[in-house]
């Protein structure tokens, strides 16, 4: 078929905006299927010159080393031309990003996809981020990300890294512990656990109770799969309507305490510390809808013989007058470790207390 220069002109924008209507219109019909791929990929879809430009604070957004001691990224990137989404559609995490007033088919797609109201948000400098889940199938989590102009997107990018990261982690957490949810579990350990301390969680086949202490108030849960793997989740409560323990160097404080007592080795010649030197970090953090003290970091052995990455949360129960510190810990010297230290942590986030009204020998 021939074309005259402006049909030439116009191709691209039309090719654009086809495949903007063409995804967005088709929201509403998919069959709802699942999402492929895998869960620590990210699909960019972006002009490869748009890219070259973005590439270090993509990057910096969602490859950020989490240190286990050794680096690993929760996401690795592949990106994609605008001509290569209808084959990538069907991908987990799908990330879009153009400046809105690109003279590329991309800034075409961005403007297509974009309706006026959230296009005058953008042009006003007010909002760069939409994110849709499952928005053409099921356990799928895309993002628009846009601004007036590249250096605009670079800046929002850069300051924003981390809530950047979260929109995508936040959704394989939410997976994960449905996954979860679904797995055998050790129901045996799940009650006792409600009747004799009015808390449980999720307790997954092959978790068993290391140590189980009503005197310091303590519940060490272990798991030694895979082979050459150790993972441990402590529950430790103190009865108190004192809020304002909720502090980085209690939390601090408590687990040196506590893993002084419960994790040792077999001659009590050693036991775990934090390692305070290298990658410990504390933030305020929402946990089962209550404000919480989070710390992330490294643990080691006192004499140096071994160690492995750590997170802990520290908040208080208003209802039954307590505060709780949750721990999770891994040591795979063989094994990638940021699965591991995410099953720990969504296992964490299964934990709940006693509904009112029942009764129970918590108190």
């Amino acid at each position: 078929m021939c074309m005259s220069w402006m049909d030439n002109m116009r191709a691209p924008a039309l090719f654009a905006a086809g495949i903007a209507c063409l995804l967005l219109l088709s929201c509403g019909i998919e069959t709802r299927e699942e999402a492929l791929g895998e869960n620590d990929v990210i699909t960019v879809i972006a002009d490869s010159a748009d890219y070259a430009e973005l590439e270090d604070v993509i990057e910096n957004a969602f490859t950020r080393p989490i240190f286990t001691p050794q680096p690993e990224s929760w996401f690795r990137l592949r990106r994609h031309n605008l001509g290569d989404l209808l084959d990538h559609k069907r991908e987990r995490n799908i990330l879009i990003v153009a400046p809105l007033d690109a003279e590329n088919r991309m800034g075409d797609y961005m403007r297509a996809a974009l309706d006026s109201t959230v296009k005058d948000l953008v042009r006003a400098g007010e909002q760069h981020v939409f994110v849709k889940r499952d928005l053409w199938y099921r356990g799928q989590t895309v993002v628009h990300l846009t601004a007036r102009s590249m250096s605009e997107l670079r800046d929002f990018m850069a300051a924003n890294a981390e809530k950047l990261e979260y929109y995508f982690k936040q959704a394989w957490d939410e997976r994960e512990r449905a996954r979860l949810w679904s797995l055998p579990r050790e129901e045996d350990i799940e009650d006792r656990l409600m009747e004799e301390y009015g808390f449980s969680l999720a307790v997954i086949r092959g978790w068993f109770v290391g140590k189980d202490s009503a005197e310091i108030s303590s519940v060490l849960l272990r798991r030694q799969a895979p082979a050459e793997t150790e993972r441990w989740m402590l529950v430790h409560w103190l009865d108190t309507t004192d809020t304002g323990l909720l502090t980085n160097s209690f939390a601090y404080e408590m687990r040196n305490r506590l893993t002084e007592i419960l994790y040792r080795t077999f001659d009590d010649s050693a036991w775990v510390v934090i390692d305070s030197l290298n990658h410990l970090q504390f933030d305020e953090v929402r946990f089962q809808d209550r404000f919480a003290i989070r710390m992330k970091g490294l643990w080691r052995m006192s004499d140096f013989s071994m160690g492995g990455p750590f997170i802990s949360y520290l908040f208080y129960d208003e209802q039954h007058e307590r505060i709780y510190f949750l721990d999770g810990s891994v040591f795979a010297p063989r094994y990638e470790k940021k699965k591991l230290l995410q099953d720990v942590d969504v296992m964490m986030q299964t934990f709940h207390t006693r509904p009112p009204g029942e009764a129970g020998a918590d108190h």
